[in-house]
């Protein structure tokens, strides 16, 4: 199938420090969400690379046949590519990529020299989820009805912005899931699939495991009142993460978007500060 239409807000942008860094949107995401911070870190000399992840910003159809093993296996493909141009790769993400940059790093050591975990979400607790979502944790292991219900993206949508929520909405509200809408590109899906939930948990329990076993420096950033997960993800990924170079940021002003939301300036500023720091290791 032809996903020329999907891949169109990938990005490379080539640095002029001899440095790269990945980064891998969320899952039912898009990489203009991660398009302001792949602009700084660029303007700051690094090359970048966020590429669409499989089976996304296309139909919700294919969407819920994407599995966490094609999403790891497409960014390894990513990452191997970049480290055989440049001495130092960081990989970040945001929300269920910066879980996936934390899987790389404890499988892929040797390639991985930082790690930017944005919004990591190891458990979806936070104050605007649905309470009905406890149901999801039991339903979603069958497959009959987690390969056939979706749930639509709802009010914050991640966003303290109120100026940009507005547009995220008008969208949002009128997407219709039997409609393969072009401005999934820009926006992501307005339905996330109890299966893409499923992938994600599979993943969290991954990463669960391995984050001992972790030793690169990482860096992570969560918003206190992040609506969709809690601040408590990222103290579970501090305390338990092996790396002894690590460091752990509460933004005030934004919700679980953050690379986009009302302090992403602020996202960029640390994140640059983390990449330009000697390493101690």
């Amino acid at each position: 199938m032809d996903n020329t239409g999907s891949r169109k807000f990938d990005f490379f942008l080539k640095g002029s420090n001899g440095k790269a860094v990945l980064l891998i949107h969320g899952i039912t995401g898009t990489p203009s969400e991660m398009n302001y911070l792949g602009k700084s870190l660029h303007k700051a000399g690094f090359s970048v690379v966020c590429n669409t992840l499989p089976k996304h910003c296309r139909s919700l159809g294919e969407l819920r046949r994407v599995t966490w093993q094609e999403i790891a296996c497409a960014c390894v493909k990513d990452l191997e590519g970049l480290k055989n141009e440049y001495s130092e790769v960081s990989v970040g993400g945001l929300s269920m990529g910066a879980l996936m940059a934390v899987h790389l790093a404890y499988k892929y050591p040797h390639l991985v020299s930082r790690i930017i975990a944005l919004a990591p979400t190891i458990f979806y607790d936070g104050w605007a989820v649905p309470k009905r979502k406890i149901l999801m944790d039991i339903l979603w292991y069958v497959p009959f009805i987690r390969n056939r219900f979706d749930i639509r993206e709802s009010w914050p949508y991640g966003l303290k912005n109120e100026l940009l929520r507005a547009g995220m909405e008008r969208f949002y509200r009128n997407a219709k899931a039997s409609v393969n809408d072009g401005r999934v590109a820009i926006f992501g899906s307005p339905f996330f699939p109890m299966s893409c939930l499923y992938q994600h948990h599979l993943l969290a329990k991954i990463v669960k495991q391995e984050l001992s076993g972790v030793r690169a420096p990482i860096l992570i950033i969560h918003a206190k009142d992040d609506d969709m997960t809690s601040f408590k993800n990222a103290q579970y990924v501090y305390e338990r993460i092996g790396s002894p170079d690590k460091s752990l940021i509460m933004l005030d002003d934004s919700y679980h978007m953050i690379t986009i939301d009302k302090q992403k300036s602020k996202v960029a500023e640390e994140v640059l500060k983390f990449l330009n720091k000697p390493n101690n290791n």
